[in-house]
């Protein structure tokens, strides 16, 4: 893990299926998630305003409740919301500490339990909120060594 850092996350708006699955259907949940925000968001034209992410509102454990989708622009926010008032999720403020994975998503966890080691080394505690955020999407040819994701623990 690198680049671990406390900072201020902005509240934001994202368009997102949200569902409480078991964990070990997660890449089909991301699969169908992320096709059907971005279906959504360009069907009023726009474009994601980030990467990919996933929002963790529950411990990763046999069930897991997350929403998998993309940012989106406050301009169209309205407009997603009219048509698909399921997927608009407004994630207030956090202060959060951010740290970056390197390598394949079968070894986010081990960089996770980092993360939260660290945290706890600092005196502070985790908040309600987990996010990872796909700084590179993974084709059929990608090396998934190649893959950076960047992850967001909540603070209290």
């Amino acid at each position: 893990m690198t680049r671990e850092r406390i900072i201020t996350v902005p509240a934001h708006t994202l368009v997102a299926s949200r569902e409480t699955i078991p964990a070990d259907n997660m890449q089909g949940y991301f699969d169908r998630a992320f096709t059907r925000s971005i279906e959504a968001i360009q069907s009023v034209g726009a474009s994601p305003a980030g990467p990919a992410r996933a929002y963790y509102f529950s411990p990763l454990t046999d069930v897991v409740d997350l929403a998998g989708g993309f940012p989106l622009a406050e301009e169209y926010v309205e407009a997603v919301e009219a048509a698909f008032p399921d997927l608009v999720h407004r994630i207030p403020e956090f202060r959060v500490i951010t740290g970056r994975h390197r390598g394949p998503y079968d070894q986010l966890g081990v960089t996770w339990q980092e993360l939260i080691e660290h945290i706890r080394d600092l005196g502070q505690q985790t908040g309600p909120v987990f996010w990872e955020e796909y700084i590179t999407m993974p084709t059929p040819d990608a090396d998934p060594a190649d893959m950076i994701t960047d992850l967001y623990a909540t603070l209290v």
